[in-house]
């Protein structure tokens, strides 16, 4: 059976894209299929701009992801500092390393639309510094995105419940000048968690007035955005 005798019974779009396959393999030498790569949280720890992490040179990651995913072990790699950096859990979408003893980097790939938007979490603190998370994004091929398009804070006062407490927001502003957040997230659903941490370094007179009233934790689920 000769193609000229098939070629009358295909379609329209069968016969273009056959005809595309064929161009292709006369320019290239070799047929080439276009698959879209899906961005993971490793290919992302891999790759993080070093402003992001600069702790750890980008041969380290991969050492640290080929011990995790390969060797089924966690490695202790050295840091820029000296330093053991181990990853803690690693999925598909959602990444968690202990950077040093005081700091941790998360990194969560996020969907929007058609496109995947890529949040890292630093959360730095600890011996008497309270913790707090600088949060940033970044589009699929790592490029800075503008942070207030993917999240709206959640002011000091949301973080309690002042209604019976006796307590103003201006005297809750004159105890809490300055606003400390820890955000977490994790694998699967893309939740945002964000715990105040400014009353580890109030005073202890303060810490005890305004302890009954505060909201552990407060949460916002991602719909393109996440806000409190």
């Amino acid at each position: 059976m000769t193609i000229s005798s098939v070629w009358p019974r295909k379609t329209w779009s069968h016969n273009l894209l056959l005809t595309v396959f064929c161009l292709v393999i006369s320019v290239t030498g070799h047929a080439a299929v276009y698959v879209p790569e899906s961005l993971t949280a490793s290919k992302v720890f891999a790759d993080v701009p070093l402003e992001v992490l600069d702790m750890l040179r980008p041969s380290t990651r991969l050492d640290m992801l080929d011990y995790y995913t390969q060797a089924d072990s966690i490695l202790v790699a050295t840091d820029a500092l000296g330093g053991g950096s181990r990853l803690e859990t690693v999925t598909p979408d959602y990444i968690k390393v202990s950077v040093t003893p005081v700091s941790t980097l998360e990194i969560k790939i996020l969907g929007e639309g058609k496109r995947q938007i890529v949040m890292t979490l630093y959360t730095t603190g600890g011996d008497g510094v309270a913790k707090d998370t600088d949060v940033r994004f970044f589009d699929s091929r790592l490029r800075p995105l503008d942070a207030s398009r993917f999240l709206k804070a959640p002011k000091i006062t949301d973080f309690f419940s002042l209604k019976d407490s006796g307590i103003s927001e201006k005297e809750l502003g004159e105890k809490i000048p300055f606003s400390t957040v820890v955000y977490t997230t994790g694998p699967g659903e893309a939740l945002l968690d964000a715990t105040l941490t400014s009353l580890e370094v109030i005073s202890r007179e303060d810490r005890e007035l305004l302890t009954p009233f505060l909201k552990p934790v407060l949460s916002a689920r991602w719909n393109g955005r996440y806000k409190f």
